[in-house]
């Protein structure tokens, strides 16, 4: 459904069993707040990267609660540990989130940017990330290797 077109979703919902969530059309809380303006929908996936991180994600989130939505974690094609790790913080500290999706993280990059696997686990379980920051370190040489440009600021 192109972005423009969104508020046909209330119809479709009307018409279906189905619940109806958004997804590419939800990347800001205006966003958010015209579909359920417009009753365009079920659910939000909230992808951190697409919703502008994580503190704009909680506000998603809540505003879902508060409407009675509900709302997956969602990821990003390709997210490295950075992301995944960010996802799992996220996953642990807001409640109520209906479906869990992430930290594909090795399965998906050519090149693994964390020391260590964060990747989920059998049956798609993923654990915590303790530790400061978001619990991961990340590895110089690989970082170095799959740098294009270096600018520097100052």
């Amino acid at each position: 459904m192109p972005h423009a077109d969104v508020a046909v979703l209330a119809e479709v919902r009307r018409q279906v069993k189905v619940p109806v969530m958004l997804d590419e059309s939800l990347c800001s809380l205006a966003d958010a707040e015209q579909a359920v303006a417009q009753r365009t929908c079920d659910l939000f996936n909230l992808r951190l990267s697409k919703c502008g991180g994580f503190i704009p994600s909680l506000r998603l989130a809540q505003l879902a609660r508060r409407h009675g939505l509900g709302c997956q974690l969602g990821c990003q094609v390709g997210e490295t540990a950075v992301l995944s790790a960010a996802g799992r913080h996220f996953a642990a500290s807001v409640a109520d989130l209906r479906y869990l999706e992430g930290s594909y993280d090795r399965f998906l990059v050519r090149e693994a940017l964390a020391t260590r696997n964060v990747s989920f686990r059998w049956g798609g379980w993923a654990r915590a990330l303790p530790g400061p920051g978001l619990g991961i370190s990340l590895d110089p040489q690989a970082l170095e290797r799959v740098t294009v440009r270096k600018e520097r600021l100052l």
